[in-house]
């Protein structure tokens, strides 16, 4: 589940931070906070190498991780030996969930780790004190109209951001609005507008390759003006269309529950989409901005640790609280309290022995 991140690094790495930060007192300053504050440390050596580190033998010398970790206050690094096994062993998948972070020494595993798995992965040559750093407010054009017919309205607006965020494995949204608009198409057939402009979004973030299952969890309350029946025919439709979106697996569930959280979020790995009036933004067929944006369009994304020197309520945090409750209601459906109903095209409604585990959830 999304929580402290966990930050995968090499000794070379490392060793190569400690000097860096040498420099200046403020170089480095963002990532030793993160690492201070928000993040575990894993190491690729072994406990008997981290004690030799932590107590090294001549205290003259105490070489550059030491003086670095007890010089910043930072917390001490524990062994993940097996992990960093599991980069150069096709037979076995290293740690991809949630925010899950490396730095490496090695280009081609840093390649592999975003290409393979949707993990963020940063070669440590290309390391900087604002690599954690996202955040933007995309100003929508009320007159804004797609250039072709490939293109939607989210690709308008954020045509300059895609490249800058980083790549995803899973994603969980939330949006007590997402059925509450329907529109119909020249052929007859109903569309719930919310989930039109979501698989729009989904198409430009989910990654063009991955080598692993992509999960997509959807959790929203009922508020269809339509029978149930209709509801999960519309709804299981548009699953097999976010599924045909790529040609890699995407497990996609669909969660109808009473109430969900407050606000309107896309949450992925590393970065939350924040919108104040929901994913109808755009008008399904035309693609021009819907006509309640006017009065009210904020949308936001950012990096969970854009703001790692804030006190308080962190981002990381206000996201965490929010997953905790999402998570309360995907285990409502397992107690089977009726509260809940998970729809899944391929079996309409899934058996709990078939549910997924959403890596920001789980």
């Amino acid at each position: 589940m999304l929580s402290k991140t966990k930050i995968y690094i090499d000794k070379d790495s490392l060793e190569i931070i400690a000097q860096d930060s040498t420099i200046s007192d403020n170089y480095y300053k963002n990532i030793i906070e993160i690492l201070r504050r928000h993040a575990d440390l894993y190491l690729n050596l072994s406990e008997k190498d981290l004690d030799f580190i932590r107590d090294p033998k001549d205290l003259n010398n105490p070489g550059d991780i030491f003086s670095f970790i007890e010089g910043k206050s930072l917390p001490w690094p524990s062994s993940a030996i097996e992990n960093f096994a599991a980069l150069h062993d096709k037979g076995k998948i290293p740690d991809i969930n949630a925010n899950v972070v490396y730095i490496l020494n090695n280009k081609e595993d840093v390649k592999n780790l975003k290409d393979k798995y949707g993990v963020m992965a940063i070669f440590i040559e290309d390391l900087n004190d604002d690599i954690f750093y996202y955040y933007c407010s995309p100003d929508i054009d009320m007159d804004v109209v797609p250039g072709n017919a490939a293109e939607n309205g989210w690709q308008c607006i954020l045509r300059d951001e895609l490249s800058l965020l980083p790549p995803s494995n899973s994603i969980v949204v939330s949006d007590s609005n997402l059925l509450t608009n329907n529109k119909i198409d020249k052929k007859g057939v109903n569309h719930f507008c919310g989930l039109v402009n979501l698989k729009d979004l989904l198409n430009l973030l989910l990654p063009p390759k991955i080598d692993v299952p992509y999960y997509v969890l959807i959790v929203c309350p009922n508020t269809s003006r339509f029978e149930e029946g209709k509801t999960k025919k519309i709804v299981s439709r548009w699953v097999d269309e976010v599924r045909a979106l790529r040609t890699y697996s995407i497990v996609v569930e669909f969660i109808l529950t009473a109430k969900t959280v407050h606000s309107r979020d896309l949450y992925t790995n590393y970065y939350q989409i924040h919108l104040d009036r929901g994913f109808y933004v755009f008008e399904p067929w035309t693609k021009k901005v819907h006509k309640e944006m006017e009065s009210h369009n904020d949308i936001k994304i950012f990096s969970y640790l854009y703001s790692p020197f804030k006190r308080g309520k962190s981002e990381i945090n206000s996201a965490i609280i929010d997953l905790k409750v999402l998570h309360s209601k995907y285990d409502a459906f397992l107690r089977n309290t009726g509260e809940s109903m998970l729809i899944d095209s391929s079996k309409n409604q899934i058996k709990q022995s078939d549910l997924s585990k959403n890596r920001i959830l789980f």
